[in-house]
């Protein structure tokens, strides 16, 4: 089993943007020392309190020059915010750059202010979406692209450059509805899935779609089908973790309810200040047993085997940094101690 470190990057008022960029680099510098095999960085616009990291790719060039080995993933592109034929060239050229280190992931994103901002049509989302994957790929794969779309339209364009890894990077998609879980399947991607957005309690539900639509379309279960994202905190003992973290992961749900809309939930007014009501008074407890790994090594040991015997997963993003607040330090001493007492348990 594989083992990645994921990165949404909140900022308080107090952090500054340029903080938060020399602290993930630095962290991802350390991920490639300890040997995680992906870091994986989240695309969102127009949240700075949520993340504050709207162009991954660029922070992922910078880690590229500093950094040997670990692979460089995006978690996800979210592809009906941009052009094809630029994102298909910007991803080549980090591949390039890195010699062969690109981790290509896809989403649609679920915040309609991403898409307000960009004056896209969200509930054309899903459409867009799909082509683009189509467009990516050949512009990636052909000499000179002929596209014919809906949505794009080229000819014989010589796209520039091809990426290193033939016929085209590893391409994961973000699964987080039960319709992606269903595409995913039918076209046999690998997913990522877990976390917030399908925690525990939901995910062999949303799994059981990926596997049915898998068989129902003939495909056999990818490579490294499955990133399960978790968070993850390594510590003394559980009560330690606990004090680490706790604001932190208070501070990302918190922030999360102010800015969900209904919209958003495809919910009703009533139902939409449920959910805001039980996102600020999230318990750590809740968390713990339904998104997290929290704990001392053995504890963190016995966790994951229990879960990857319980989901079948073939590698675990871990989400160290939630919520921003859990200071710098800690998070390398985290890293540091599941790297050494963890990780080798499951190589």
């Amino acid at each position: 089993m594989k083992f990645d470190i994921f990165y949404q990057l909140p900022a308080a008022e107090t952090q500054r943007p340029a903080d938060r960029y020399r602290e993930l680099i630095e962290e991802a510098v350390e991920a490639d020392r300890l040997g995680y095999d992906t870091v994986w960085l989240a695309e969102i616009h127009f949240l700075p309190r949520f993340c504050t990291m709207p162009v991954p790719m660029m922070l992922l060039a910078a880690i590229a020059e500093r950094t040997r080995r670990i692979k460089l993933g995006q978690a996800v592109n979210l592809l009906p915010l941009h052009h094809p034929t630029r994102l298909a060239e910007e991803a080549a050229t980090l591949d390039v750059l890195s010699n062969g280190r690109l981790a290509f992931g896809a989403g649609r994103g679920g915040f309609p202010i991403n898409y307000h901002g960009f004056g896209v049509d969200i509930h054309e989302s899903r459409e867009i979406f799909t082509e683009m994957l189509e467009f990516v790929k050949q512009a990636w794969t052909q000499d000179k692209l002929t596209f014919h779309g809906r949505y794009f339209d080229v000819e014989n364009l010589p796209v520039t450059p091809k990426p290193i890894q033939q016929p085209y990077p590893t391409i994961r998609i973000a699964a987080n509805t039960p319709e992606t879980f269903k595409f995913a399947g039918e076209n046999g991607y690998p997913i990522f899935a877990g976390g917030p957005v399908n925690p525990l309690n939901v995910l062999g539900e949303r799994l059981a779609i990926y596997q049915d639509a898998l068989k129902a379309a003939g495909g056999q279960t990818p490579d490294d089908w499955f990133a399960a994202l978790l968070m993850v905190f390594a510590g003394r003992d559980r009560a330690t973790v606990r004090s680490t973290i706790e604001s932190s992961l208070r501070n990302y749900f918190e922030s999360v309810s102010d800015i969900v809309r209904p919209e958003t939930l495809s919910a009703s007014a009533a139902e939409f200040e449920k959910v805001r009501a039980r996102l600020r008074e999230m318990k750590y407890e809740t968390i713990d047993s339904l998104m997290g790994v929290f704990g001392d090594p053995a504890y963190c040991i016995d966790r994951i085997a229990e879960l990857k015997e319980r989901f079948g997963f073939t590698r675990l993003v871990c989400w160290v940094e939630t919520g921003g607040l859990s200071g710098h330090r800690n998070v390398i001493d985290s890293m540091r101690l599941f790297a050494d007492r963890v990780m080798p348990h499951f190589a």
